[in-house]
């Protein structure tokens, strides 16, 4: 996971790249297709794991399947 630092720009971040994720939030959707909508803005697929990952700590998402389910916060 990366976070912005002098090295690293906010752009570069894992943050910034969460946002791209929950930007295109719908209740339920294909975790491939979700890729293969946003793969033009991650380097590799990696990235992308590992923002799911951090999502999927901070409570943002569920995982049933192969589907990413969007959690409705208070």
């Amino acid at each position: 996971m990366l976070f912005p630092s002098k090295f690293t720009s906010f752009e570069e971040s894992t943050i910034s790249q969460m946002i791209k994720v929950l930007e295109n939030k719908q209740t339920k959707i294909n975790i491939n297709q979700l890729y293969q909508k946003l793969k033009k803005q991650f380097q590799n697929i990696d990235e992308f794991v590992y923002v799911l990952d951090a999502l999927y700590a901070l409570g943002y998402i569920e995982i049933e399947n192969e589907d990413l389910i969007y959690v409705k916060r208070d």
